[in-house]
């Protein structure tokens, strides 16, 4: 959920690639990400008033496409709830390490 999105391993992780590998040119990179974020909200707004169910990818696939195809999403969004947990704990290791 949010605490996935919005983790410690976001700002941690993505501060250090700022500050050691991008340079300047990760402002227009936010800024880029910005505009995408803001387009994916229009489409999951667009998805929520042509079916107004539970608000997921699963279920919009599930009513619109077919079962195999909202069983590839249902996947696809384990994976990435998995990646994400996974950066957020590096951060938070990071956080601990720096503690001791």
């Amino acid at each position: 959920g949010i605490g996935a999105i919005i983790g410690a391993g976001i700002f941690v992780l993505t501060g250090q690639a700022a500050a050691e590998y991008a340079g300047p040119g990760i402002s227009l990179s936010f800024l880029l990400s910005a505009v995408g974020c803001g387009f994916a909200a229009l489409c999951y707004a667009e998805f929520a008033s042509l079916i107004p169910v539970a608000g997921s990818a699963y279920t919009y696939a599930y009513v619109t496409l077919n079962e195999f195809t909202a069983w590839v999403i249902g996947w696809d969004l384990m994976l990435e709830y998995l990646f994400s947990a996974a950066t957020v704990s590096v951060g938070w290791s990071g956080y601990f390490v720096s503690l001791l």
